[in-house]
């Protein structure tokens, strides 16, 4: 049974899920993914917080009867109604009756929709609390981190914070919950990719939602995927101020697309010109076949991006056009960003990139190298530029 005690009076009764490929039915899920669901017993009334899919709502059930030793929960608290946290509500209504659903107000048409429960219901405003004898939950409305019914449940008594899918990643927990029981480093990079996947369009209330818990203290960061965290809560926590915001670490990531090899050519060219003015840092993706969630997150890792496209059918190669579509959706801001393209007979890709991130608050380098055909010769001046000013650019950002 997945049940892990985190203190006196809270204890971990997630799940598991080493099944699914893709989340969302998008995002790869090489090392699965966690549903992390918790148990706070107070003198007088326990409370469930967050839940999990509905493939796994039999074990969460189980997992919740061990926990209370076959007692009924008294409260379901919902910080984030999307079905990985919630496809299990009906079930445990059926088990448990009696339970009283504790959400905002925005939840409430949500949870009629997903699941036609209108009744039970006890709606929280920002910072109203509840009690559960000797233990106080205080509700911190978050809207937008991701969805518009989103809030933090904080405990008063043991300073722990129940943050729904902020500070979350992707990754199955292996036996241990608490960051220093195992080896966190392998979550630090699904961190970034979840983010960049989930939550990056959503900065701004990121950021707001960060600044309404600064006065308190937190001793546990409790989120509904990946670990506790608890000895790096502080990393942690300055590692999502830092990507809601946008900030990030020296370096390039080089995304192109090639149908014959000419543009991986290009690519590898302006690579080689970085790395040797001094760019350690260099992430080059074949956007065919790297999975898009990893190029996603090298770019929220790194200050400087080079796009580099074929011309197809007079657009943009459609992989290249789908990461600059993705990006734009994202709010990119805060980048350096490079274009280089390569055209048979008709240069188009180069020029519709740029304009796509025209208006967008990132810098534009100049110039634009363009390859036509497989002759790289005419081009090595201005890739070699753009190089230049890219190292530039970083240097200056340090």
């Amino acid at each position: 049974m997945n049940v892990n005690k985190i203190s006196d009076h809270v204890s971990y009764c997630g799940v598991n899920d080493r099944k699914t490929s893709l989340f969302e039915s998008l995002w790869d899920l090489p090392n699965g993914v966690s549903y992390n669901s918790y148990i706070v017993r107070g003198s007088e009334a326990s409370a469930i917080i967050d839940g999990s899919d509905a493939g796994h709502a039999a074990e969460f059930v189980n997992h919740i009867s061990n926990a209370l030793e076959g007692k009924a929960p008294d409260y379901l608290i919902i910080n984030h109604i999307e079905p990985d946290h919630s496809g299990a509500i009906p079930m445990l209504k059926e088990k448990y009756p009696d339970i009283k659903i504790v959400c905002n107000a925005k939840t409430v048409d949500l949870l009629s929709g997903f699941y036609g429960i209108e009744d039970g219901i006890m709606v929280m405003a920002d910072n109203d609390t509840l009690s559960l004898g000797d233990l106080t939950l205080r509700f911190i409305l978050t809207p937008m981190v991701h969805w518009p019914e989103t809030m933090f449940t904080y405990l008063e008594e043991e300073h722990i914070l129940f943050s729904g899918d902020a500070f979350g990643c992707f990754g199955a927990l292996n036996g241990a919950v608490i960051d220093e029981q195992m080896n966190t480093d392998i979550f630090i990079p699904e961190m970034y990719r979840y983010y960049a996947c989930i939550v990056a369009k959503y900065g701004q209330f990121v950021d707001k939602a960060i600044t309404k818990t600064k006065g308190l203290r937190i001793d546990y960061i409790c989120s509904t995927h990946g670990p506790i965290w608890h000895s790096r809560r502080d990393e942690i926590g300055r590692l999502y101020y830092k990507m809601a915001n946008w900030e990030a670490e020296p370096g390039v990531v080089i995304a192109y697309g090639s149908m014959y090899g000419n543009s991986t050519m290009l690519a590898e060219d302006i690579a080689s010109r970085l790395a040797g003015l001094g760019i350690k840092e260099i992430r080059l993706h074949d956007v065919s076949h790297s999975p898009q969630s990893h190029i996603l997150a090298d770019i929220m890792r790194f200050k400087g991006l080079v796009i580099v496209s074929p011309t197809y059918n007079s657009e943009i190669f459609p992989p290249v056009a789908s990461l600059a579509t993705a990006l734009s959706a994202r709010c990119i801001k805060n980048r350096i960003i490079g274009i280089a393209g390569s055209y048979s007979w008709g240069s188009q890709a180069a020029r519709k990139i740029r304009a796509m991130f025209t208006d967008k608050p990132v810098t534009l380098l100049e110039p634009s190298p363009e390859m036509k055909q497989a002759r790289i010769d005419p081009i090595i001046k201005p890739a070699d530029e753009l190089a230049q000013n890219m190292a530039s650019m970083l240097a200056a950002c340090n």
